[in-house]
């Protein structure tokens, strides 16, 4: 094994790390510009390395830096701010009890908005965000505080049809899970697919997902509810002008 191969072995070992730490760092807000920022960074680098061992790592130190300036937490208040007026969601004085019932404290945030139906229909749904904290042992004489946050839509009697709770609860089914998917989820919450959907005691329909309190997260959330509420009314519009 001659010189160059073993300098270049060790540079992409270094590389590695290096963009894989970066890559980490960014995967959690934005996974896809993390993931070919980083490839591209790494290749860069290994491309450089071959004229100069020297020039390959000051780049890829460079690059790791650029890429973690832009792959940074976007400011949190000024995102949620966006995300409320983008999908008009306004604070809430409307609280049902019954629908609090299923729900128990989690210190919820009561906010509104509604869905459009049709051009002429829209429908008022509630958006509540909450979380709750435990305390975990870190060692032997050093405990933390962790945080589960959650995000549930609860529409008002009558404002869920029979379709959108079906679909409601077929995405909230974990029985389809692969082997692959339970180990994982053993270990990260599943914020895909709803934890609990459930029809409360004065017929308010709720759906209530694990979340992060972050507007990319709700976004995804939020437009599984849009497309669907949307979809089942078609559906059902459909099939009755059908017949």
């Amino acid at each position: 094994m001659n010189d160059l191969t073993i300098r270049i072995s060790c540079l992409t070992v270094l590389y590695f790390l290096i963009f894989g730490s970066v890559f980490l760092f960014g995967e959690k807000w934005f996974p896809k510009r993390a993931l070919s920022l980083t490839l591209c960074g790494f290749i860069v680098s290994i491309a450089i390395s071959f004229y100069s061992g020297a020039l390959g790592g000051i780049t890829a130190f460079v690059l790791a830096f650029i890429f973690i300036f832009f792959l940074r937490r976007p400011n949190g208040t000024r995102a949620m701010r966006q995300f409320y007026a983008d999908h008009a969601i306004y604070a809430s004085t409307i609280v049902p009890q019954a629908a609090l019932d299923v729900l128990g404290d989690k210190k919820w945030r009561y906010a509104e908005g509604s869905l459009q139906v049709n051009s002429n229909e829209k429908t008022k749904y509630l958006f509540w965000r909450g979380y709750t904290s435990s305390m975990v042992s870190t060692g032997q004489y050093t405990r933390s505080t962790t945080f589960t946050h959650y995000l549930a839509f609860i529409f008002l009697p009558g404002t869920a049809n029979e379709a959108f709770k079906q679909r409601a609860i077929a995405a909230a089914d974990k029985s389809g899970y692969s082997f692959r998917e339970r180990i994982r989820f053993f270990f990260r919450l599943d914020m895909d697919k709803p934890c609990l959907v459930k029809t409360a005691a004065d017929g308010s329909f709720i759906i209530q997902y694990y979340t992060e309190p972050y507007a990319e997260q709700y976004s995804k959330q939020l437009a599984w509810i849009k497309e669907n509420y949307s979809g089942s009314h078609f559906t059902s519009n459909h099939f009755i002008s059908a017949n």
